[in-house]
């Protein structure tokens, strides 16, 4: 199977990009391009989803329309991975990594209150055999060294950081 026809799991920052005012173009047309090789994974829905809800006292016409989106987005034809018991163990392990500690709890030093759900990506794709996708690879190449991921890919830039492994 080729690189490009195997299921790739999204992170949040690319689907985001359907929604946005003004998306990247490559990865809109990547993402297009991909049609049904793609999935969402839980922990995408539950930052976009917790996203909407802080949204609705500051802009509650926006909150609507993403929400609508997102509702739209639940009954297309893209693939939605669950919180499954092998994700599920893995990603308790990866919580146990001190080093991964700041991918999934907050430093209470933070200014912004913020739910972090890499880890979860990652442990999905990995049950999976899915290839990551995201525009922001430095955490997920952290990951990496501990839990290796079955190939990372950046939309915006169609670049590979780490190549499919033949696992099939």
């Amino acid at each position: 199977m080729s690189p490009n026809r195997r299921m790739h799991v999204l992170d949040t920052n690319v689907v985001s990009q359907l929604i946005r005012k003004k998306p990247q173009t490559n990865v809109v047309r990547w993402m297009t391009e991909m049609g049904s090789s793609l999935a969402v994974p839980f922990g995408c829905v539950i930052e976009i989803q917790r996203g909407i809800v802080m949204l609705q006292e500051r802009d509650a016409a926006r909150s609507l329309e993403l929400q609508s989106w997102l509702d739209c987005l639940f009954v297309s034809n893209i693939s939605f991975l669950p919180m499954d018991a092998d994700t599920s163990k893995l990603y308790a392990q990866m919580t146990l990594v001190p080093s991964l500690k700041d991918l999934w709890t907050q430093s209470p030093q933070a200014k912004a209150d913020k739910i972090k759900q890499d880890l979860a990506i990652a442990a999905s794709a990995i049950v999976h055999r899915a290839v990551v996708a995201t525009i922001n690879i430095k955490d997920f190449l952290r990951i990496d060294r501990y839990f290796p991921l079955p190939g990372l890919f950046d939309p915006a830039l169609l670049e590979w950081s780490i190549l499919p492994k033949n696992r099939e």
